[in-house]
């Protein structure tokens, strides 16, 4: 399936939130507290296509994954 293939890659599904995890985990969050971290804006996110009938737009992020 296309869910384990990103998983055998080890590539991110979503860059912008990847790049949000390491900087929370370089913060010196835990990995459990930067998925809940994730997981709040995620909510905000949602409720805000929600709210203004729009649908997501994947933000452009620096390739600093190498």
């Amino acid at each position: 399936s296309a869910a384990s293939d990103v998983y055998k890659r080890q590539l991110p599904r979503n860059p912008a939130f990847y790049a949000y995890y390491q900087r929370q985990l370089a913060r010196g969050k835990t990995k459990p507290q930067a998925l809940i971290l994730i997981s709040r804006r995620l909510i905000s996110i949602i409720y805000g296509m929600l709210k203004n009938k729009t649908e997501y737009v994947m933000p452009k992020v620096q390739d600093n994954l190498g």
